[in-house]
């Protein structure tokens, strides 16, 4: 299996951790000690949900197909029930019971754009393509929407080419959805939690 995840937004989780973990350490130091507990619930909020909406959403490629792991759900899309891979907005699973979105792989800004086009001109050695030709601003090497779905391209057409993908079969495989209930119900938890700290401190 591979799996792909943001380093950008991951980078972003580790530096939320570090201002969760200095704001606690201040907070200890200054009040000479936890006076308050319950601020314990708003940095464990904060810490958790950077851990889901950043470090844990990946796009996952293998034999059997493509699973988005999402913020509150996982999509598993067969290759028999896979149209289309778009990435306008985000790398986007297409079939014939709907689109999927990533959350690990958007697709660039206008700056992100310029960035990618930067990384892919240095890693190539040769002109990227001007928006509006041949190259969709998701679509660049240098871009997150770009690096996954040549993930998800290179495995799919690769069992194309080796005929161990049935063709016209893609209405009789749907995309498999599960709800990531424990993740989502601690989250509410949090949430509630830090709602009732920042209303009694």
């Amino acid at each position: 299996m591979e799996r792909y995840t943001s380093r950008f937004n991951r980078g972003l989780a580790v530096s939320v951790w570090l201002l969760v973990g200095f704001g606690l350490v201040g907070y200890t130091v200054l009040h000479a000690g936890l006076a308050q507990p319950l601020w314990l619930l708003p940095a464990a909020f904060v810490a958790f949900a950077a851990w889901a909406w950043l470090w844990h959403p990946s796009v996952e490629v293998d034999d059997a197909g493509v699973t988005l792991v999402n913020l509150v759900r996982t999509v598993h899309v067969p290759w028999a029930g896979l149209v289309h891979v778009d990435t306008r907005f985000a790398l986007t699973l297409i079939t014939p019971r709907g689109r999927f979105a990533a959350w690990a792989a958007p697709a660039p800004g206008r700056t992100g754009v310029m960035l990618a086009k930067r990384r892919e001109a240095r890693a190539s050695s040769a002109r990227v393509p001007d928006l509006g030709t041949t190259v969709r601003p998701g679509d660049l090497l240098g871009s997150e929407s770009g690096q996954a779905a040549a993930l998800v391209r290179t495995r799919w057409s690769e069992l194309r080419d080796a005929d161990r993908i049935p063709i016209g079969v893609a209405d009789e495989n749907p995309p498999r959805i599960r709800v990531l209930w424990a993740q989502d119900a601690a989250l509410l938890v949090l949430l509630a939690g830090t709602v009732l700290a920042t209303t009694l401190v």
